[in-house]
């Protein structure tokens, strides 16, 4: 079904010298970085599965870069083989690709969901590897037999040319605005480390391809994106393979041509706004993790400086426990983050974050704590050096989370747990929670709520835990604490204040609570609530109208009401006060006060109010 957020514009920037807005597009002025005139270093970061996840998944993610202020997000615009489902954006047939632009909602919606939290995005068109498809998927579609001839076959190349096109030109679902016109993107990268082969595991090489090949392919794809899109900055997307080396690297594998790019060569095309380069130290045979790395920075932003242009280090991480251990990871990261800053980069992205559900095993994941301790202060310290403070915004879950509650003795929301015998972990039993299996080895603690409304409540509290300790608690012992009070509730004799204006959010056997001053407080039971309903023992509030229901569960049927939920009564089911529909009331949305049509789908006829989409009543 179509999901549409309220049609919002562009934001504007009113005091440069403040932390700032998301602001105009991101252009560049010699070695540097600009918006709007000033001058911007950008903290950024990888994290590749957006566009193939669920809308709540994509803001669990968002929300780790939002909280850590870091500024630009990597991600995929492609998706090319039938496991990504309904997230499968190009399929072959009959030598022919074609493109699902329903299923690329997925990428409005990241694209939304960045832009809420002032995080701008790199979008690459394909992969040079066979996650997801990429380059290999496109050959054999057209009927190819080298991973190369991605490059030099005419049709493939037009094909691809044809998706760019349908991407660039794509109006946001949510937001209403052409990609090519909307700032929250910072460039279109023309694939993830392009190269003349892909390993073991792709397609063989031609044995014809040479770095002119790639040039040549890199040169004809950036100047089709920029007569398509002349606000976005553009980049090729390249690990920085060949160029020359300095003296204490004189023969290391990662500087020599081999693979089929030539670094300068790149860097100097007339649409390529800046280049960027990887680094994998430990496999690319880097092993002096201090004179290497420094090595690899400055060569590479001597190319800039040279012709001129900004120099990206957009992928970069050691693995824990093989490369190092997680202690020295973090003082490697510190050192090279102080690198970075004294070759004056200016923009850093890292390998990699990931949301707090991520379940996957891969070493390479940066979680909070060395966030914290190693990316923040390089972080802030971009900023510093900024004329342009951006700032981004963390808007909370958005997926109404006053739901999930957290019990003691039970396992956190995302936690693993188990299902089967086979499988390993605690026990999911926070409240709206249930263990759902991955696979026979893995299960996972998941919110039972519906999946995703596109509702935004921002600065959302996510309650830590419930007072008693218990999924049913009974009164504790806690002593009495000392001094007085001008409230008298229950929650006294448990250690705990009155609450003065909070409403409630949890009941227990002791009586109705609520949460002021990041504490529980009690809420005293004045009897004035006359509306019944199975709601009001678990602490919400009894629906004030027969609304539809959005959530049923072994309570019963919940609504949303305030941007909260209710509890609709039982004597709302009966026939009498059945209510005439529309389409979208299920996932939130209201029904339109007239019949005017203005888009029709699979669910109904739409009608636009208000800035919003409400569903055409049954009745038009």
């Amino acid at each position: 079904m179509l999901k549409v957020t309220k049609l919002f514009g562009l934001l504007i920037l009113f005091v440069a010298s403040a932390f700032a807005t998301l602001g105009g597009y991101v252009y560049t002025e010699g070695t540097n970085f600009y918006i709007d005139g000033y001058k911007i270093y950008f903290s950024g970061t990888n994290t590749y599965y957006l566009h193939s996840s669920q809308n709540e998944r994509v803001d669990l993610a968002l929300e780790v870069s939002a909280k850590h202020n870091i500024q630009v997000v990597r991600a995929w615009a492609f998706c090319d083989i039938k496991v990504c489902g309904d997230k499968q954006f190009v399929k072959f047939e009959n030598g022919n690709a074609v493109f699902l632009e329903d299923n690329m909602e997925a990428i409005d919606y990241f694209i939304a969901a960045a832009s809420q939290r002032n995080i701008r995005l790199v979008l690459g068109f394909t992969n040079n590897w066979t996650d997801y498809g990429g380059m290999d998927e496109w050959v054999k579609g057209f009927g190819g037999k080298y991973h190369d001839d991605f490059y030099t076959n005419k049709e493939i190349r037009n094909a691809f040319k044809r998706y760019i096109k349908t991407v660039i030109t794509r109006i946001n679902r949510h937001t209403n605005i052409r990609y090519r016109d909307d700032p929250t993107i910072f460039s279109w990268q023309l694939a993830n480390e392009p190269r003349c082969g892909n390993g073991p595991s792709g397609l063989p090489q031609s044995g014809k391809c040479t770095p002119e090949v790639i040039t040549e392919w890199a040169d004809d794809i950036s100047s089709y994106i920029k007569e398509l899109d002349p606000n976005h900055l553009v980049s090729v997307g390249v690990e920085g393979f060949g160029l020359e080396a300095p003296k204490g690297s004189k023969g290391l594998y990662a500087y020599k041509y081999d693979e089929g790019t030539d670094f300068e060569a790149l860097t100097a095309l007339p649409n390529v706004d800046y280049n960027t380069y990887h680094y994998y130290p430990i496999p690319w045979g880097m092993t002096d993790l201090i004179s290497h790395t420094k090595d690899w920075i400055e060569s590479h932003q001597a190319v800039g400086k040279k012709l001129n242009k900004p120099v990206v280090f957009e992928e970069w991480g050691l693995e824990v426990p093989t490369d190092c251990s997680k202690e020295e990871r973090i003082q490697y990261y510190k050192t090279w983050t102080k690198q970075i800053l004294d070759a004056d980069v200016p923009m850093n992205m890292f390998w990699y974050t990931v949301g707090a559900d991520y379940y996957g095993t891969d070493k390479y994941i940066l979680k909070e704590d060395e966030l914290t301790e190693s990316i923040d202060p390089f972080t802030k310290a971009m900023i510093e050096k900024s004329d342009y403070k951006l700032e981004t915004k963390s808007i909370g879950r958005t997926d109404l989370p006053s739901i999930y509650w957290k019990v003691n003795g039970c396992g956190d929301l995302w936690s693993q747990c188990s299902n089967l015998p086979t499988q390993q972990g605690v026990s999911c039993c926070c409240h709206g929670c249930q263990c759902v299996s991955h696979d026979d080895l893995y299960a996972q603690c998941k919110p039972k709520t519906p999946d995703y409304r596109n509702s935004t409540i921002p600065d959302t509290v996510i309650l830590e835990h419930l007072p008693g300790g218990q999924v049913n608690p009974t009164t504790s012992t806690k002593a009495k604490p000392s001094g007085s009070t001008t409230s008298s509730c229950f929650a006294i004799s448990l250690g705990y204040s009155c609450c003065e204006g909070s409403e409630i959010v949890y009941t227990d056997d002791d009586g109705d609570w609520g949460y002021e001053n990041d504490n529980w407080c009690g809420i005293e039971n004045n009897n004035n609530n006359n509306s019944e309903c199975f709601a009001t023992i678990l602490g919400f509030n009894c629906c004030a109208s027969c609304i539809n229901s959005i959530y049923d569960d072994d309570d019963g049927h919940w609504g949303l009401e305030n941007n909260d939920w209710c509890g609709i009564p039982e004597n709302c089911f009966s026939p009498s006060n059945k209510s005439e529909s529309c389409p979208g009331k299920s996932e939130g949305y209201q029904c339109c006060s007239s019949c005017n049509v203005v888009f029709t789908d699979e669910n109904g006829s739409w009608g636009v109010e208000n800035n919003e989409w409400c569903g055409i009543r049954n009745t038009c």
